[in-house]
């Protein structure tokens, strides 16, 4: 698979959560990196966690999604199928995604309170899909997307 074309950034610390901090490499404390697609799916990751609006003032009104309005919800049904709209919504925005393959959205039976998320893409101009998963809390105490969890199923 080409891993070329989705460029190179700053890598952010594996908590997302709001005011996420910046990954420093251990030795030299360098900022970390990711590049192509790793660094697509930190973005995917980013784009998830900001809240809508968020950058209007930096011109990106559309930029981010509606996931934080969940927070303070039972994992019921209805906020499963929620998320799952918000998250679709989202990615659709992205243009570096040609296709949502996989989005599956379960309530996590051993943390009450927390949505398991898997989501496959496909990047654009790829043929191969690449696989994210992460936790996302919905107790207001605990809002964080914790990416790279254990996948399910």
């Amino acid at each position: 698979m080409d891993r070329t074309g989705f460029g190179t950034d700053i890598q952010l610390s594996h908590r997302l959560t709001l005011g996420s901090a910046l990954y420093v490499q251990p030795h030299g404390g360098d900022f970390g990196t990711v590049a192509e697609l790793d660094n697509l799916e930190q973005a995917l990751w980013m784009r998830l966690g900001v809240p809508m609006g968020d950058l209007t003032h930096l011109g990106h009104p559309d930029y981010g999604s509606r996931l934080h309005l969940l927070i303070g919800r039972l994992a019921t049904p209805e906020t499963i199928a929620l998320a799952r709209a918000y998250i679709r919504e989202a990615l659709r925005r992205e243009p570096r995604v040609a296709e949502v393959s996989r989005l599956e959205i379960e309530a996590d039976p051993t943390a009450p309170g927390t949505l398991m998320i898997a989501i496959s893409v496909r990047p654009a101009g790829q043929n191969d899909p690449i696989a994210m998963s992460a936790n996302f809390a919905l107790d207001p105490g605990q809002t964080e997307a914790i990416p790279d969890a254990a996948a399910f199923r």
